[in-house]
């Protein structure tokens, strides 16, 4: 049957087609319409995917608050546009603008899931490394997947059918300059604003507690990924003074290391490694933190308290060696107590057995200065046979090749980076035989994950135990820095089922949700050595600061930066990224001005150091 006339405008190619001024001015409102709840219906499609895990809630947020959905909606729009001016066909700018906002969207759906942390721009570097890791958390289509994809199809078969206008030349190219004219003062006045930033997830008040993400998810996808461009670029702290900043570390002057008192280091960074008792989690099987608590009986001990959970182990490796209390974005030299201890006469090496392009490691190892670094690529193939539960194999090496150099004349250091403790964590079955948590009050998926979350540190401590013996009689004086890199990430629900509620607003909430423990161990030489027993309590630190502790204990003086970061940690040992600090042994979201002070002090520095290198 013939389509009724009146809808002609709908299959109309050009306005010229149509008969009468009312039937032109329909198709040329029926496109304008098509383009706005197209485009509309594909950020609604990303805002679906844009709640990770959260409840469906903190998805009708995004529309009760009408700012989040237009800044979301906006830089989709203008894509839309911008494709139908390429390709002249609104099926076509529909279908490929889906494409471009919806891929991004399911990834950072499941980096949320599985790892609490948000696809954000500076990680569009690193899509190959995380495509590389997807089959192990087991990323596979699911409902929001399957309905997405149905509606994207259904789309682009409708617009075919029902969207047939043209836009003439003129017409495309002056849209096309237009929308391209909009980006600069969008970008300026909205996209990059911190305070709009802040305020829009603050008003969402579905989140009750503010870490990072939760800011992230709070402001939905398209807006805050656009808005993450901001951390992706080294760009000056807000009214930067280069003379200033440089005067900050003027007044200090770079320490060299005696040469009676060099001694070797090992530095051991252990993943996903946290003390679940200290979480007050009972009923734990003795054996399982055995080697732990005899290690912290003859080690000075303290607690770190990294800016993640769950993820983002290059965030407390690459704080601990730059002395950065947030992730800098490395796309050359830089500055890095690599670089001092090399000065010294130290030989740097590091190590980690995943591939080399993961995080970008191989690049950023060379910007921050080590002499060497060995990957599953260059080194621990062969070794571990690429598993990723391979402390086994991969601890033995580390000590057998730290062993092997501190025979050589050069002072060592080397930094080791473990891969065994990561997630996720089995909660379908037991993945050994040890049971480290008999605890049969939890559901099968609580009990089976945190039981095979145990079973790997209590290995990696064993393991760790019988290697640290292979050093305790050694002539040469060596010291072992071992710390955990961030908290497990367990399901919600099983940290419900643990009895932890993270509770962010107190400094013990932050605590039990971030804190990992840190030790630094010395052989009998180096005690001689250094007059020192090595037992007692650190301070509670930032990743970034954890180095100052380590000289501190050495009795070195250090370069001046680190002089420098000595004279912020006293008064703010605890600096976080998502906004949590301890200053002057109180815990606050808020510093108070002499703090902000500090902090602006801090970033000048790490901003001036890292230009002094460009």
């Amino acid at each position: 049957m013939e389509r009724p006339r009146f809808f002609s405008f709908t299959r109309a190619r050009r306005p010229g087609d149509l008969p009468g001024i009312g039937r032109r001015a329909l198709f040329y409102v029926w496109n304008l319409l098509v383009l706005l709840l197209s485009s509309a219906g594909v950020c609604v499609l990303s805002l679906n995917f844009a709640i990770g895990v959260y409840d469906w809630g903190t998805f009708f947020g995004y529309f009760t608050h009408p700012l989040i959905f237009l800044l979301n909606w906006i830089p989709i729009l203008l894509l839309q546009l911008l494709l139908l001016c390429l390709f002249n066909r609104q099926w076509a700018a529909f279908l490929v603008s889906s494409l471009l906002i919806l891929l991004p969207s399911i990834g950072n759906f499941f980096k949320l899931k599985f790892r609490d942390e948000p696809f954000v721009f500076r990680d569009v570097s690193s899509i190959r490394a995380g495509l590389s890791v997807a089959d192990s958390y087991g990323v596979s289509l699911n409902g929001r997947i399957v309905l997405a994809a149905v509606l994207v199809l259904a789309g682009t078969v409708f617009l075919l059918l029902f969207a047939r206008g043209r836009l003439w030349k003129g017409t495309r190219i002056g849209a096309a300059v237009l929308s391209l004219l909009a980006v600069w003062p969008l970008w300026h006045f909205v996209y990059s604003q911190d305070e709009l930033y802040y305020k829009t997830a603050n008003e969402n008040l579905i989140l009750e507690t503010w870490a990072s993400q939760e800011y992230f998810i709070a402001n939905g996808f398209a807006y805050p990924f656009l808005h993450s461009i901001t951390e992706s670029k080294d760009l000056p702290p807000e009214g930067y003074d280069a003379k200033a900043a440089a005067a900050l570390l003027a007044a200090y002057s770079d320490g060299d290391i005696p040469e009676d008192r060099k001694v070797d280091l090992l530095v051991i960074q252990l993943e996903s490694f946290a003390d679940l008792e200290e979480l007050g989690v009972t009923g734990i099987t003795p054996d399982t933190y055995a080697p732990l608590r005899q290690l912290q009986q003859e080690s000075i001990c303290g607690t770190l308290i990294p800016n993640i959970i769950g993820g983002g182990t290059i965030d407390t490796e690459r704080c601990f060696l730059s002395g950065s209390y947030g992730l800098q974005n490395y796309t050359g030299a830089a500055p890095s107590y690599v670089r001092c201890l090399n000065d010294q006469g130290y030989r740097s090496t590091g190590s980690h057995p995943n591939r080399a392009f993961f995080y970008n490691r191989a690049n950023v190892a060379e910007y921050l200065g080590f002499d060497e670094y060995f990957f599953l690529d260059n080194h621990y193939y062969d070794v571990t046979g690429g598993e990723w539960r391979c402390d086994g194999s991969y601890l033995p090496e580390v000590f057998r090749m730290f062993r092997e150099y501190v025979a050589e004349d050069a002072p060592v250091f080397s930094f080791n980076v473990t891969l065994q403790g990561h997630g996720p964590y089995n909660a379908e079955s037991y993945d050994t035989d040890r049971i480290c948590w008999p605890n049969d009050t939890v559901s099968d998926s609580t009990r089976y994950a945190v039981n095979n979350y145990l079973s790997l540190i209590a290995e990696t401590q064993e393991i760790l135990l019988r290697q640290i013996d292979t050093l305790r009689d050694s002539p040469e004086p060596m010291v072992l820095l071992l710390y955990g890199d961030h908290k497990p990430w367990l399901e919600s629900e099983v940290y419900e089922e643990l009895g932890i509620h993270f509770d962010l607003s107190t400094e013990q909430g932050m605590r039990d949700y971030y804190a990992t423990p840190y030790l630094i161990w010395a052989n009998d030489a180096a005690k001689d050595l250094l007059e020192l027993d090595f037992t007692g309590e650190a301070p509670t630190v930032s990743p970034g600061y954890l180095m100052n502790v380590l000289f501190e204990v050495l009795g070195w003086k250090g370069p001046a930066f680190m002089q420098f970061t000595d004279s912020i940690m006293e008064h703010m040992p605890v600096v976080h990224s998502g906004h949590y600090y301890i200053e002057d042994g109180v815990y606050t979201r808020e510093p108070d001005a002499a703090g902000r002070a500090l902090l602006r002090d801090y970033e000048w520095a790490q901003f001036y150091l890292r230009g002094s290198l460009r």
